[in-house]
């Protein structure tokens, strides 16, 4: 067996040393090869036209040359070409030559079955005194160097054993089907090789009837002798004297089993085998490969000898399962393989006049226009295209027809990639998607509780103006359970947590004018709710309004839009209102859970547009909803946009008049064997923990000679990541792990190794969060 791993690995060198490149670059050390790489110049570029295609804000394209795909073709072929392309034909694999993906091969083989077992003093039979066995084999390639066997193995397994205190024989026919995987170094060797190694391991499953030779033909049974003779008599029997020479017949004809010397039973003749080869595969022809092979098949039965550690007396064995080897040469056939003389004779000559006359009159992209005239070959079928075979593009943006978006764009004005005019509202509406996307390295705002998408069409920039909102209550701790039911089934319902990080404000709506958000209140108070009161949003704060304040604010406005009107300047609406959606008392109000955790943690964990509302229960628990939809469909395309972030266990709810109702009362479309809980005070998480991640932070520098100086330090560290921060410093972490007890041992490595200043950091998403905050995501 030893053997067999030395010359395995052998030929594992010989296949990686042929291919090691000793180029100048691979003497460069990592440091130097990155500045080398860094260093290197750019390709001259021959491209002429635009990065993106239609761009034109930057770049100026020329509508009659449009990039198109490449049209691809073979080369020039005359009969009796003894060139090249023949040759690098023939150097590939037979099996490359077929246009089928299903593309077995077929092989007999023959060849010998050595023992290994509890006879013999070395527990091993010399390949000389092997039985024979016969093997069929098909096989299927799954990659350039992989391939499936599946194969059958018919031959017989036998042994004898004389010595001076044992005397044992005995023959097996094995009966063996299994499936393997064979590795031929098709990764490292190329195709022009005819000889290549391999090895292999599999399963396989195997039946066996043994039977040992106890008698000659004519029933007589063998006595061996201390002088080495066979007698058919004992040698210390009565009538030893009268004791007959016998001969061997070698004819097993007792079943081991039925004769149950050590009494094991009716024990099962089949076993299961991994059989672990190696050996190498020689082309012969075309289609015919010669295949040698030698494998071991380790089994888990100790009764192919009838010989085990329990047996009797003389007869007990070592503790080993038996074992057999299969050493054997193959003829291997390829069934759908194209003979090269056959390949040859399907090549079309391209030296004709027919074939001249087929390509001038060729229509590859079949748009009307030949090949030889077409301009812009590779137009996607059913466009179309003008005379020269370009699509048509009517605006003359470079974008054609079949691609622009915007069809009439007024000439000169810059586009994107699809035809649209990139005017200054184009570039208004990219800018307010950025900052609603927060993905800004300098974004600096940050919306606490519900973050609103704002609506340019609705939203008035003429000048900052005072917000007013509807105050329905606050919260110095936690809100009754009663009531937090109530504060969900309100659309548009907001939490803003004041500047002193305690006390909680539930509001609804903000208004521009106080008299819309008045009106808004009345609604609230005819639903029940008397303590409904007008604020004022300034800042983190919500200042309640009193009933003088407000009248004083109704005439000041009255005033203004009667001056407005005077002067021509009105807007022709005072409402004034910037909520995207307005909900009435018995709309069904439908939010997606985020999660709930016995800790307080950041709204900015959950990474969406649709904002987070934060409610704190009366049993301590903090619970993160999105805001309201009136639809279950844009609560479902919310939650969608979540479970791809990571947010996986993230499930839409419904509230009606004051109450949570399950969802098959709603227009959602639910399974009958869904059982909703509708217990609200159940801790969970949405998050995918393994989005979590703690690390350690070797020390964060700014200069230049001190970043050479911590490369210095670091350089012994595995998994060392340099990262740019906000502040222009450079972090220097080290490890990624899920589990915090593993970080604290590694924290402690380092600290041990010199870093006395490490720390344990925490990441979600790749962004850091506190130390708290990753171990409540993590319960």
């Amino acid at each position: 067996m030893k053997k067999l791993i030395l010359f395995i690995l052998f030929l594992v060198s010989i296949s990686v040393k042929s291919q090691t490149d000793t180029s100048a670059l691979d003497k460069l050390t990592p440091e130097e090869l990155l500045k080398h790489y860094q260093n290197e110049k750019e390709p001259y570029s021959t491209y002429k036209g635009p990065e993106k295609i239609g761009d034109s804000l930057y770049f100026e394209l020329n509508p009659q040359v449009i990039p198109t795909q490449t049209v691809y073709a073979e080369s020039l072929f005359r009969f009796g070409d003894d060139g090249t392309g023949r040759d690098r034909f023939h150097l590939l694999d037979s099996m490359n030559n077929a246009d089928q993906k299903l593309k077995p091969k077929i092989s007999l083989g023959a060849g010998r079955l050595g023992y290994y077992g509890d006879l013999y003093q070395k527990h091993f039979q010399s390949p000389l005194t092997a039985r024979p066995a016969f093997d069929l084999n098909v096989s299927q390639r799954l990659t350039r160097y992989l391939q499936l066997n599946f194969n059958v193995m018919f031959g017989k397994l036998g042994a004898n054993e004389n010595t001076t205190t044992r005397h044992e024989n005995f023959q097996s026919e094995i009966r063996a089907g299994g499936v393997n995987l064979l590795y031929d170094f098709g990764n490292f060797i190329p195709d022009q090789y005819k000889v290549r190694p391999f090895i292999s391991v599999g399963v396989a499953g195997f039946e066996f009837l043994t039977k040992t030779d106890l008698k000659d033909r004519n029933g007589n049974t063998y006595y061996y002798w201390s002088d080495g003779s066979v007698k058919d008599k004992a040698e210390g029997a009565a009538d030893a004297q009268f004791a007959v020479d016998l001969k061997r017949d070698y004819t097993y004809e007792t079943d081991v089993r039925e004769r149950n010397a050590d009494g094991f039973g009716k024990y099962r003749e089949a076993a299961i085998a991994i059989p672990i080869g190696a050996g190498a595969i020689m082309k012969v022809t075309d289609r015919i490969d010669l295949k040698l092979n030698f494998q071991v098949f380790f089994s888990n039965t100790d009764y192919l000898d009838g010989v085990s550690n329990k047996s009797i007396g003389t007869r007990k064995g070592d503790t080993k399962k038996d074992n057999f080897s299969y050493t054997s040469f193959a003829l291997q056939y390829d069934l759908i393989a194209k003979p090269i003389a056959q390949k040859e004779k399907l090549r079309n000559d391209t030296t004709g006049d027919k074939f001249w006359l087929a390509m001038e009159n060729e229509d590859t992209d079949k748009d009307g226009v030949t090949d030889f005239k077409d301009e812009c070959q590779g137009t996607p079928e059913g466009v179309k295209v003008d005379e020269k075979g370009c699509p048509i593009d009517d605006d003359k943006d470079g974008i054609p027809n079949y691609r622009d978006d915007e069809l009439a764009t007024v000439a000169g004005t810059p586009v994107n990639e699809r035809g649209v005019a990139q005017t200054p509202e184009y570039w208004q509406a990219w800018y307010n998607q950025f900052n609603n996307d927060s993905v800004g390295d300098n974004v600096k705002e940050e919306i606490v509780g519900n973050a609103f998408t704002l609506d340019p069409k609705k939203t008035n920039f003429k000048g900052k103006r005072e917000q007013y909102t509807v105050e329905l209550v606050r919260y110095l701790g936690s809100i009754p359970s009663d009531e937090m039911a109530m504060l969900l089934s309100i659309g548009d319902i907001k939490s803003i947590t004041l500047e002193d990080g305690t006390t909680v404000v539930y509001i609804a709506g903000e208004y521009n004018k106080v008299a819309t958000a008045i009106k808004r209140r009345d609604e609230f108070r005819k639903e029940g709710n008397k303590d409904a009161a007008i604020s004022k949003i300034k800042g983190k704060n919500i200042i309640k309004i009193t009933d003088e304040e407000l009248a004083e604010i109704i005439r000041r406005e009255n005033e203004e839009d009667l001056a407005a009107i005077n002067t021509g300047t009105a807007s022709g609406t005072n409402s004034g209102v910037e909520v995207e959606e307005s909900f009435s008392k018995t709309d069904i109000v439908y939010r997606v859970q985020l999660g709930a955790f016995k800790n307080k943690i950041s709204t900015s964990i959950f990474n969406t547009s649709a904002g987070v509302l934060e409610l704190k229960t009366n049993d301590n628990v903090y619970r993160y909803v999105t805001k309201g939809f009136k639809t279950i469909e844009g609560a479902a395309a919310v939650r969608a946009d979540l479970v791809v972030q990571g947010y996986s266990d993230a499930f839409v709810t419904a509230y009606k008049e004051g109450k949570r109702i399950p969802m098959n009362e709603t227009k959602a479309t639910m399974d009958k064997s869904y059982k909703e809980d509708l217990n609200e005070s159940k801790t969970f998480s949405s998050i995918d923990k393994k989005l979590v991640q703690f690390k350690i932070q070797l020390g964060a520098v700014r200069k230049q000679a001190s970043e050479k100086a911590m490369d210095e330090k670091v350089k012994g560290i595995k998994d060392i990541e340099k990262q740019a921060t906000n502040t222009g410093s450079i972090r220097y972490t080290s490890g990624k792990f899920t589990d915090y007890s593993e970080a604290k041992k590694y924290l402690n490595t380092l600290v041990e190794q010199g870093f006395s200043d490490a720390f344990l950091i925490a990441t979600f998403k790749g962004d850091l969060i506190s130390i708290q905050e990753a171990l409540e995501l993590l319960k």
